[in-house]
């Protein structure tokens, strides 16, 4: 498949106006999904992975492959993974309230990273965790595009994580549901098990 920028960028300008800033509260998410995709054998395997926060635990972890279509190309991402993502969500056996996705929500040139281009398109809150910082600046624990903040730094050197909203939530929320879902590791607790699934699924290949 070949991939056009071009349209990409206007795709993105258009759907970026249907991002919502408001919405659901962390105290209200009873069911929170982790999403990630990890690539092999020219495979892009999705993984979705269903916390209970009210249990503290994950119920269920489901990996599904797809043929990768997409390249790579840095500010595009949720075209190369949405689709992936979306077929393991889809897969669980409970739809959850929120979801967490390893990528960016508005923290992106055009307001429209993969944590926002999964929320949109599928309609569900969710909500951006990245290892960096793909655009803006840093300034004192968030990330600044233009003097507004649209992400948060959490945790200390290594270990840290940029927060962004991406649809049907705000930066607020976004921040408070990360940090309850922070266990022991680098990536809030859903996130990790998926990534950690989604790397497993990719290697076994």
């Amino acid at each position: 498949m070949t991939f056009l920028a071009e349209k990409a960028v206007k795709a993105q300008l258009t759907l970026s106006g249907l991002v919502k800033l408001s919405g659901i509260r962390a105290s209200e998410v009873a069911l929170v999904a982790g999403l990630d995709v990890a690539y092999g054998c020219g495979m892009a395997f999705g993984a979705a992975a269903l916390f209970s926060t009210k249990e503290g635990r994950t119920l269920e972890v489901k990996v599904h492959p797809v043929k990768e279509q997409v390249p790579y190309v840095p500010g595009f991402l949720g075209f190369r993974e949405v689709g992936a993502m979306a077929s393991a969500y889809l897969r669980l056996t409970a739809k959850p309230d929120a979801v967490l996705v390893d990528g960016h929500g508005i923290a992106h040139p055009r307001r429209f990273g993969s944590a926002s281009h999964f929320g949109v398109v599928m309609g569900v809150p969710s909500v951006g965790v990245a290892k960096r910082v793909l655009y803006g600046r840093e300034e004192k624990g968030f990330i600044l595009i233009e003097d507004e903040r649209v992400a948060a730094v959490i945790g200390q050197g290594r270990r840290r994580i940029f927060v962004s909203p991406g649809h049907m939530i705000s930066l607020e929320e976004s921040i408070n549901l990360v940090k309850s879902l922070l266990l022991g590791h680098r990536l809030p607790e859903p996130l990790f098990r998926a990534h950690a699934a989604a790397t497993a699924a990719a290697r076994s290949c």
